[in-house]
């Protein structure tokens, strides 16, 4: 049983930024794995600096999707992301999100699981390629073969 969670920074010190995430994340949850760190040019609004970007894996905590994500925005707050609602992909300090909690699907206002877009990025699916949680994905034929919708390349 696996949370998979994703970070991106394309503000401040980035690297600092996604190992102060990681340090947040697994004071509250059971680590299982990282990916190497990653960079990538800004999806949707390519006028913004390049991301750093990273996939954990922990074991599934016994919270509910939705606790989860409420934890996830607070620890998001405690790092300095301010939510801009004129450009909510605009840059930002730190992202997380919940890719996928086990197999789980989820459509609430809340959240949605696993993230509507996962497959379509490179800096979610090669990092994820390299946790255990991608053998499960395998066997269940769900990780994307062919063209993601931007590059990621492994910086660490």
């Amino acid at each position: 049983m696996a949370l998979i969670v994703a970070l991106g920074s394309n503000l401040g010190d980035k690297l600092a930024n996604l190992l102060l995430a990681k340090k947040m994340l697994c004071h509250q949850f059971t680590f299982v794995g990282e990916s190497k760190i990653y960079c990538s040019a800004a999806v949707d609004h390519e006028d913004q600096p390049d991301f750093y970007n990273q996939v954990l894996e922990f074991l599934s905590p016994s919270d509910s999707p939705e606790e989860l994500m409420a934890l996830i925005l607070t620890i998001e707050e405690k790092l300095g992301r301010v939510r801009d609602p004129l450009r909510p992909r605009g840059p930002r300090i730190i992202d997380i999100d919940i890719v996928f909690f086990d197999l789980q699907k989820i459509e609430t206002p809340f959240i949605t699981l696993p993230h509507p877009r996962w497959h379509e990025r490179s800096f979610v699916v090669k990092p994820l390629e390299e946790l255990p949680f991608a053998e499960v994905l395998r066997h269940q034929g769900l990780l994307p073969v062919g063209k993601l919708s931007n590059q990621a390349f492994p910086i660490k």
